[in-house]
C-alpha cells in the first residue's frame, strides 16, 4: 500500500465516512477510490488530491499531510526530499552571511605550555583520543586557534562530507573573518539515481561556498553510502598546520595526533585523493575577477534552460542605449558587456532558440520597479535604472513572454520566496551566483547530472503543486503590475 493510500484510509476512518459516501461526494468512481486506498493507483493530479481533501473537510494541517504523502508516493521519498532542499536553498534559509566571532572555549588541547610543537607530550605519546562530541569540538577549536595564533599562514584541509557531526558550524565560527584558507574534499554519490544525495551535499556546502570565509571545495565520485557510513572506520580527516585529526561520521569520537611523520603521511594521502577530484567553487571579490567570470559565463547565460532569480531575467530586454546609459565600468569592460548582452539577446530571440524557463518572484519584480536594481548584476557595476526605463523593460519582458521567447513563471510566495541575492542558471552546468554585502559577487558551478536533473524535475514538480504560477497567469500579473506603476507615475 502507498503512503498516500494509508493516509487517506486513516482520514476516512477518522471522519466516519464510508467509501461509498465519499465516492458520491467526490464524484469519483467507487472502484477507483478503492484502488487509491489499496495503493494500486494514485490520483491523477494534485487537484484531485485537494478535491478529495475538501470533500473530507480536512483541516489545513491534514490537507497538507495528505498532499505530502501523495507527493512522496508519486515521486518517491528521496526525490521529494530533494525538492524540499532545493526550495530551501532558493528561499535563502541557509545563512550565507554567517558572521560569528571566533570561539575561545577552553578545552582538552593536546599540546602543553612549554612543550615543543611536534614533541610528544609527557608520557611519550604523540596522540590523544577524544570521546564525546563536546571534547571533539573543543579539541578542534583549540587546534584552529593554535594555528591562527602561530603567526604562520593558516590552512585547513578537510576530507569529509559536509553533514559530518557539527564540523561545518565549527569551521565557520572559527574561521569567518580570518585569513585561514579552508579546503575540503567531498564525495558525490555515483549511484545517486534520484540525485538526492548529491543535492544534499550542495545544500550543506552553501554556508561555506557563500559565507564570509576563504573556502575552496573539490569533489570526486564513489559509492557514498559505503564510503562514509557503516563501511568506513574514521571517515573525517582534518589537517591543520602541525596537527591532524581523524573522527567518525558523527564527530563524537576522534583521534588527534601531532607527530611530524603522522601528519605528513596523512597530508600525502590527502594530496593523492585531491589529484582525482574536480574543482567545485569559484570566488569573485573585485571588478576584474567579475569581468573574467562574465567572459566565461556569457554562453552559459544565453543558452540556459532554466534561470531562477528574484527579479525576472532582463537580459533580452536591454538595448545598447540603456547599457551605455547605466553601466559604470571602464570603457573596455563596458564595451565587452554591451557586446555580450547583445549576443545573449540574439541567442535568446533568434530563429531556433530554445525557450528558457525564468522563475522569479513578484516581490523581486516590485523591488526592481521601486529601486531600478536587478539581481543579475552587482550593484557596483551600474547606475540604478530610472523609472521610465524600468517600465519600458517590463513592457519588453511582457512582449517577449507573449511571443514565447522566455517562459516566465512567477512564484507562489507561500512556498517560494526567492532570496534576492541568489541566482541559479541550469544548463549543461549548474551555476550558482550570489551577491554579497562586501563583495561584487561569489559563484560556483558544478557539472553534475543528477543535480541538474533534480532542478529540472523541481520545475515540473513546482508547477504541478502550484508553487509556480502558469505562464498565462504570470503574464497577466505582470500586466497588472505594469499598469499599477504607470498609474503611480501619473500621480
Amino acid at each position: 500500500m502507498s503512503d498516500y493510500g494509508e493516509c487517506l484510509k486513516k482520514y476516512i476512518k477518522e471522519n466516519g465516512i464510508s467509501v461509498r459516501r465519499l465516492s458520491i461526494e467526490t464524484e469519483i468512481n467507487r472502484t477507483l477510490l478503492q484502488k487509491y486506498l489499496s495503493g494500486d493507483r494514485l490520483p491523477k493530479s494534485i487537484r484531485e488530491v485537494e478535491h478529495i481533501s475538501e470533500c473530507l473537510m480536512l483541516s489545513p494541517e491534514k490537507q497538507e499531510k495528505l498532499t505530502e504523502e501523495y507527493n512522496k508516493s508519486c515521486y518517491g521519498s528521496k526525490r521529494y526530499e530533494s525538492f524540499l532542499m532545493i526550495r530551501d536553498v532558493l528561499n535563502g534559509l541557509v545563512d550565507f552571511q554567517l558572521d560569528l566571532p571566533p570561539q575561545t572555549e577552553r578545552g582538552s588541547f593536546p599540546a602543553q605550555p612549554g612543550v615543543e610543537q611536534n614533541a610528544p607530550i609527557p608520557g611519550g605519546q604523540a596522540c590523544k583520543t577524544c570521546l564525546g562530541a563536546m571534547e571533539v569540538e573543543n579539541v578542534l577549536r583549540n587546534i584552529l586557534r593554535e594555528q591562527r595564533n602561530s603567526g604562520r599562514k593558516s590552512r585547513l584541509e578537510i576530507l569529509s562530507q559536509p553533514d559530518a557531526g557539527n564540523l561545518m558550524p565549527i569551521v565557520l565560527s572559527a574561521c569567518v573573518g580570518q585569513e585561514t584558507e579552508v579546503e575540503q574534499i567531498v564525495c558525490l554519490d555515483e549511484d545517486s539515481a534520484e540525485g538526492n544525495n548529491n543535492i544534499r551535499v550542495i545544500y550543506s556546502l552553501l554556508p561555506l561556498l557563500f559565507g564570509n570565509i576563504n573556502y575552496r571545495s573539490y569533489y570526486y565520485y564513489d559509492k557514498k553510502d559505503a564510503h562514509i557510513n557503516t563501511m568506513s572506520l574514521l571517515p573525517v580527516l582534518i589537517l591543520a598546520g602541525d596537527y591532524g585529526m581523524v573522527c567518525n561520521s558523527k564527530m563524537d569520537e576522534g583521534l588527534v595526533f601531532w607527530s611530524k611523520e603522522s601528519v605528513e603521511f596523512y597530508r600525502r594521502q590527502y594530496q593523492k585523493i585531491k589529484r582525482r577530484t574536480s574543482f567545485l567553487t569559484g570566488y569573485l571579490n573585485d571588478i576584474t575577477e567579475w569581468m573574467t567570470f562574465i567572459r566565461s559565463f556569457v554562453t552559459e547565460l544565453s543558452t540556459a534552460e532554466i534561470c531562477i532569480g528574484a527579479t525576472p531575467c532582463l537580459t533580452a530586454c536591454l538595448d545598447e542605449a540603456m547599457l551605455f546609459k547605466y553601466l559604470r565600468m571602464d570603457e573596455k569592460d563596458n564595451q565587452f558587456v554591451m557586446e555580450a548582452l547583445a549576443e545573449n539577446r540574439s541567442k535568446l530571440t533568434g530563429k531556433g532558440a530554445k525557450r528558457m524557463v525564468n522563475i522569479f518572484s513578484e516581490e523581486g519584480l516590485r523591488h526592481f520597479l521601486e529601486t531600478g536594481r536587478s539581481n543579475e548584476y552587482p550593484d557596483s557595476c551600474y547606475t540604478p535604472i530610472d523609472m521610465a526605463d524600468r517600465l519600458l523593460i517590463l513592457e519588453r519582458a511582457i512582449e517577449i513572454a507573449e511571443k514565447g521567447v522566455i517562459n516566465y513563471n512567477m512564484t507562489n510566495p507561500l512556498f517560494l520566496n526567492l532570496d534576492r541575492r541568489l541566482l541559479v542558471y541550469i544548463n549543461e552546468k549548474i551555476v550558482f551566483q550570489y551577491h554579497q554585502k562586501n563583495a561584487i559577487s561569489q559563484y560556483f558551478r558544478i557539472n553534475e547530472r543528477t543535480v541538474r536533473r533534480g532542478f529540472r524535475d523541481f520545475v515540473e514538480f513546482s508547477r504541478e503543486n502550484r508553487w509556480l504560477c502558469g505562464a498565462e497567469e504570470t503574464i497577466a500579473r505582470m500586466k497588472e503590475i505594469l499598469a499599477e506603476y504607470r498609474q503611480k507615475g501619473r500621480k
